[in-house]
């Protein structure tokens, strides 16, 4: 579909072409569906074509795991070693893939490396990426090619002991084509649960709902549009102009009168969404990327961006009888190109009649935080180990740059070594924000430009906005694992344009 670029740095439709969408969608017809549950320690995954009814009339050609989108939610217990197979059964123009647990503290093998040239993707069109690399230096030997499987095995072990509790997600993270395969369908939520979660009187069962929120453009036909061609930095950021939660365009979904526990995905290319319930009512934030933080945190709007994920607790039990909107407004922040945030509603929750007991209660402290980051807080004044610089350039075509360079899978611009704490720093030299995930840890957010972190941010996570001007510094733990990971801008777009650097973790 022909694009143009938004004022924000977003990619919006031509006039004329709003009339070849899904007109006939009426929001919170459908009802939310909640994907099915894998729990097995060896869990097998077909990745493949499928179709879903996601508007009226034709269904819409998607690729899947597992043959929905999302793919199914996996969820395993903290500590217990999880294999996943992933059967490669789409077209063999899909070229190589690879799978990435997105806040998991995966070996190297098992991190969803991007990889680099190959026969089926011969060229780079945003990265400079060396001829000649063997199939080891690129990460190729990591790739599911068409055709082929690939076992995944996740520890789900930290330094010694279980994960913490997380709600966590899985995508593809092919080199040059996470955007479009992300686009497609390739995203699916993972839940780690742990014996101190389960501990808390906090809602469980079919009060604790995952939600991904994606937007995504159809045409007439209900089919997904593909506006990947003709991009470059800065304007690079796709805007879908349909909001699917789980799947479904602006669902609802019954509760009762009750606290329920809602953890939130944001899976879109580029859209951020500033969160809050239509009656006014505040959100209770229990978690982050991270899992639960130190203490809960009241709030009335919650911003988060494309990777990141939010877990509160809603009460509905005053809006007995009612109907009850997640809504997302405007963000009036250090927002500006590169990080629009969606304006309206997401989904519809419908409160029944009747008020069951209900014994659950937000503890008044969580999860503390680990010592290490305890450490890392009290010597946050010192220089950091290492800078990361967020730039655009290029000769022959504009690119995203870390440290002035564009990605290379034979390269590491860090060497942090095993069993070391480390604090590096963000800065973003474009007009354009960004928000930067980093692969292998848990991380905690020190200050933004020198001042000590929001309380909501006084937390473990992974994955932070880094606004225009604007320098983060972090701190992460480096165990278990040598090897190299990625670090990138989790806006798809931008990942795919270049925005993406890496580490090597390497023993003493």
């Amino acid at each position: 579909m022909p694009l143009r670029g938004g004022g924000d740095g977003s990619l919006l439709p031509l006039l004329g072409e709003e009339a070849s969408e899904a007109a006939a969608a009426v929001p919170f017809q459908a009802r939310l569906p909640i994907p099915r549950v894998l729990s097995d320690a060896h869990i097998e995954i077909p990745i493949r074509e499928a179709e879903a009814q996601i508007f009226p009339g034709r269904k819409t050609k998607l690729w899947t795991y597992g043959g929905s989108f999302p793919g199914p939610t996996i969820r395993r217990p903290a500590g217990q070693r999880t294999k996943v197979t992933f059967h490669h059964e789409l077209p063999a123009s899909a070229g190589e893939l690879s799978v990435h647990l997105h806040g998991g503290h995966n070996r190297s093998r098992f991190d969803g490396q991007p990889g680099g040239l190959t026969k089926s993707q011969p060229l780079s069109y945003f990265c400079r990426i060396p001829r000649g690399l063997s199939s080891r230096e690129s990460g190729n030997d990591l790739l599911i090619s068409p055709g082929g499987r690939k076992t995944y095995a996740y520890d789900l072990v930290e330094d010694g002991r279980p994960e913490r509790a997380a709600f966590q997600w899985y995508h593809d993270h092919r080199l040059d084509r996470t955007a479009p395969h992300s686009w497609r369908g390739l995203a699916g939520m993972w839940i780690v649960d742990d014996e101190f979660d389960a501990s808390l009187p906090l809602p469980s069962g079919k009060r604790d709902i995952p939600l991904m929120i994606a937007d995504r453009t159809f045409d007439r036909r209900n089919q997904l549009t593909d506006p990947f061609s003709g991009q470059q930095p800065p304007a690079d950021g796709i805007a879908g102009r349909r909001i699917l939660v789980n799947g479904a365009y602006m669902p609802h979904h019954e509760v009762d009168a009750r606290r329920y526990r809602l953890r939130i995905l944001n899976v879109s290319q580029f859209r951020s969404y500033n969160l809050h319930l239509s009656n006014g009512a505040s959100m209770v934030q229990i978690g982050s990327d991270s899992g639960l933080m130190p203490k809960p945190i009241r709030r009335q709007q919650i911003l988060i961006g494309p990777g990141e994920r939010v877990e509160v607790i809603v009460d509905f039990a005053a809006a007995m009888g009612e109907t009850v909107e997640l809504r997302s407004g405007r963000h009036g922040g250090r927002n500006p190109a590169g990080a629009r945030s969606y304006v309206g509603a997401l989904m519809q929750f419908r409160v029944c009649l009747g008020r069951p007991p209900d014994r659950t209660r937000i503890p008044r402290r969580l999860r503390p935080l680990p010592t290490w980051a305890a450490e890392a807080k009290r010597r946050a004044g010192r220089k950091p180990d290492h800078s990361w610089e967020i730039s655009v350039g290029g000769f022959f075509r504009t690119t995203w740059l870390i440290n002035g360079r564009t990605f290379n899978p034979a390269r590491a611009e860090a060497f942090p070594v095993l069993g070391t704490t480390e604090t590096w720093e963000f800065v973003n030299r474009t007009s354009v924000a960004h928000v930067m995930h980093i692969h292998h840890n848990d991380w905690y957010l020190l200050s933004r430009d020198g001042k000590p972190p929001p309380p909501w941010e006084d937390c473990l996570k992974e994955t932070f906005f880094v606004f225009p001007g604007e320098r983060i510094l972090i701190a992460g733990h480096f165990v278990d694992h040598p090897g190299k990971f990625v670090v990138h801008c989790h806006m798809f777009d931008h990942e795919d344009h270049g925005l993406m650097s890496q580490f090597e973790v390497v023993k003493r």
